[in-house]
């Protein structure tokens, strides 16, 4: 049998282009890692202002429900949907510019008038 260089050159230039994939793979597998793990820290970052946000988004609902929904419940049929709570919002908007110092007046007595806690 002959030695033949040529194997042996063609043999490690497979085993080069396997080693580059086995590196292409681990450094893909890495830069993925890494972003994983940055959208974690993200999230765990994030994760409580989206809890109170969330919180306080729900409160107010429940307060649109409570006071304004609950005096128009003779003009609708059912709740708001989220279209005609933005419209009334938009109606009382309009109403609060128009007449801006008296509902400061009012809110302030109001204000005024509850309870100090601590």
């Amino acid at each position: 049998m002959q030695y033949d260089p040529y194997a042996d050159f063609q043999k490690l230039q497979d085993d080069i282009e396997k080693q580059k994939l086995k590196k292409k793979a681990l450094e893909d597998k890495l830069k993925s890692t890494k972003y994983k793990h940055e959208n974690q820290l993200d999230y765990q970052k994030n994760y409580k202002l989206r809890k109170e946000r969330t919180h306080r988004l729900v409160q107010k609902g429940a307060l649109l429900e409570k006071y304004i929904e609950e005096h128009l419940k003779d003009e609708f049929e059912d709740t708001l949907t989220p279209q005609e709570s933005e419209l009334l919002l938009d109606v009382f908007s309009d109403i609060l510019k128009k007449n801006k110092p008296y509902v400061i007046k009012q809110w302030n007595i109001k204000k005024d008038a509850q309870p100090k806690n601590g």
